[in-house]
């Protein structure tokens, strides 16, 4: 689909730093009046790359149902009145309907109707009813010169209108009666109508019909069972939708029937991107990284600066909102996946126990670990989660390790460490060094460290070769699903681990670094229709603090069991069973083979070692090796 639209479509054109209103007129003489000059089915009318792929497509005639996504205040009902007027000038005795969900958005494509008009060659329109009577005018001036007449009339009293008031004017589309008619000869006429969506009169509309956001119709699923059959009697008859996603509201129809697959990305295009929703609906879609790109400027709403899209996230009072309207999220529920208040308190809970630290030379790494060593807990279980750098929409994100420590049931990540680096020998050097930090407490060292190998996993294996000698290396694959006890059907890891992470929070049974770096790292990660997705800010950052916390957990909570298990004689004839922790004996028992001293033990005593390849650092031994003769039975 992508590639027969692209195809059929005029090559792209690049917009200077000007900027580009929609609702002006082009400059004389200037690149974008060249640039839009051939554009059917009338002229000079300045246009961005993305409605110029949009209008192409609909011209063409080969997409009868679409869907305009793009962002607030990019040019929908500009675009939809460039539409309709074009099937007006070109199809003869033909309809088309406008319906929008709100009165105020349905007012403003009948203005920029005749703003349209007007841009065949005269003023824009005002609100004023002498300008609106002049627009009209100009427009049948127009109109006149190809041989049609353009008329504005009362569509329920089949009755054509001379000068209008502006309250006029709003009135007829109250009482949905306005009409726009292109009179093709003295009996033949095509016309837009201009009225509001609803289920009861839709099953009589036909031929073109433009359903304007249709996130805010309650009642879209029957709107669209009243309209698709419409639509479906004659191949002339197409169905252009528009809207921005619903806010906050995944039970909207809209959602269901726009919603792109899960984890599907789009690279920023000036022309914007074709993609097929869940159900099918082939959706054109534009949002601010798009926009800008065609030469729609952004302004700080505080200082009135130009910004850049990812400045204007950062900015934003709400982000979870402006993901909505300007980057075209769907949101289940619209909320961050770490709730802000039991993130605060999970933070204050650290305050003087835990850091973060943003390494950004050796002599910052050396602070780190020296403060590390002084603030493990040395009885504490301890586990370490590592989340690989990677690129994301041409940002490079950072390394991000965590300590987490368990006195169960609480877990602290005791320290949190991000850097940058294009250098795998330096992230192998920072991770050995924490490592060997940890293993020089009291405590012994790390349980496990568990390493997101989803995206770079030929590092990622390096790693478990390289570290397995010293502790278990758990490699999770984020997007991989796998079966668990107690789940219906099989999960991602990404979700289960996110999920396990976010629980400890709800419940109060995880303690933070209090930085606000954390916190803000935090929050950009979003749980969308149950899966849990992150779009990088400005600075780079893409959830990797949370990546890695959530890792460390997966190692302390569902890491390598280490245990030994051995009998001892409580009386003559009554053995009993004990378990104990890990300790230093070689006895009956449960042995990790990867444990360095376990390893050695076993040599020592002329017991083959595992081999290291192929095997799982999660399978433990039972070793049966009776070293004292009250272990032995009788008979």
């Amino acid at each position: 689909m992508n590639t027969q639209i692209r195809s059929r479509g005029h090559e792209r054109h690049t917009m200077n730093d000007e900027t580009i209103d929609a609702t002006s007129e082009p400059i004389p003489g200037t690149e974008e009046q060249a640039l839009i000059a051939d554009a059917e089915p009338f002229p000079s009318i300045l246009r961005r790359p993305y409605q110029e792929e949009a209008l192409r497509v609909f011209w063409d005639g080969f997409l009868r149902l679409f869907c305009l996504l793009w962002e607030r205040q990019s040019g929908k009902s500009t675009t939809l009145a460039d539409m309709s007027l074009g099937e007006m000038m070109q199809r003869r005795d033909h309809t088309c309907v406008y319906a929008s969900a709100s009165l105020l958005l349905s007012r403003e494509i009948v203005l920029k109707q005749s703003q349209r008009a007007e841009h065949c060659g005269r003023e824009l329109v005002e609100q004023e009813a002498a300008r609106l009577q002049k627009a009209t005018k100009d427009w049948a001036a127009v109109a006149a010169s190809q041989g049609k007449l353009f008329q504005t009339a009362d569509g329920v009293n089949d009755k054509i209108l001379g000068n209008l008031s502006l309250a006029d004017y709003a009135a007829l589309f109250e009482e949905q009666r306005l009409e726009f008619r292109v009179y093709h000869d003295d009996t033949s006429y095509s016309r837009t109508k201009v009225i509001a969506p609803n289920v009861a009169t839709a099953r009589s509309w036909s031929g073109t019909v433009f359903l304007d956001e249709i996130a805010f119709i309650p009642d879209l699923k029957e709107l669209m069972v009243a309209v698709l059959p419409i639509i479906s009697t004659d191949p002339e008859f197409k169905l252009v939708l528009s809207t921005t996603p619903p806010e906050f509201d995944d039970t909207h129809y809209s959602y269901e029937l726009l919603a792109p697959p899960a984890g599907l990305e789009f690279a920023p295009n000036p022309r914007g991107n074709w993609c097929e929703s869940e159900t099918g609906v082939t959706v054109h879609r534009a949002d601010a990284f798009d926009t800008h790109l065609a030469g729609k400027k952004v302004f700080d709403i505080r200082s009135g600066e130009e910004i850049t899209p990812a400045e204007a996230l950062d900015r934003a009072p709400s982000r979870e909102g402006h993901r909505i309207a300007h980057l075209l999220a769907w949101l289940a529920g619209g909320s961050a996946a770490c709730d802000l208040l039991r993130l605060r308190v999970a933070q204050e809970r650290g305050i003087g126990k835990c850091a973060f630290f943003d390494i950004d030379s050796d002599a910052a790494f050396e602070s780190a670990l020296k403060w590390l060593a002084e603030h493990l807990d040395p009885n504490a279980k301890v586990a370490l989660g590592f989340d690989v750098a990677t690129t994301s929409r041409g940002t490079s994100n950072p390394s991000a390790l965590a300590v987490a420590e368990e006195l169960s049931p609480e877990i602290t990540i005791r320290a949190l460490l991000v850097w940058k680096t294009r250098d795998p020998e330096v992230a192998r050097d920072r991770l050995r060094r924490v490592i060997e930090t940890v293993a020089a407490r009291p405590g012994g060292r790390a349980r496990s460290v568990a390493v997101d190998a989803t995206n770079e996993r030929y590092f990622a294996e390096d790693l478990r070769k390289q570290f397995e000698a010293l502790l278990p290396v758990l490699l999770v694959v984020s997007s991989e699903s796998f079966e668990k006890s107690g789940l219906d059907k099989p999960t991602r890891w990404k979700e289960y681990l996110g999920e396990q992470y976010v629980a400890l929070m709800e419940d109060n049974h995880l303690t933070l670094p209090p930085e606000s770096y954390v916190r803000a790292d935090h929050r950009l990660v979003i749980k969308d229709r149950g899966r849990f997705v992150c779009e990088p800010d400005s600075q780079g950052r893409h959830g990797d603090t949370f990546d890695a916390a959530k890792l460390a957990v997966h190692a302390l909570i569902n890491g390598p069991v280490h245990l030994e298990a051995w009998m001892v004689s409580s009386g003559p004839n009554h053995p009993d069973l004990h378990w104990h922790e890990p300790r230093r004996s070689w006895r009956h028992g449960l042995y990790n083979p990867y444990d360095p001293e376990v390893r050695e033990m076993r040599r020592r005593v002329g017991l083959p070692t595992p081999a290291r390849r192929g095997e799982s650092p999660n399978v433990v031994y039972l070793d049966y090796r009776h070293e004292d003769s009250r272990f032995k039975k009788k008979g």
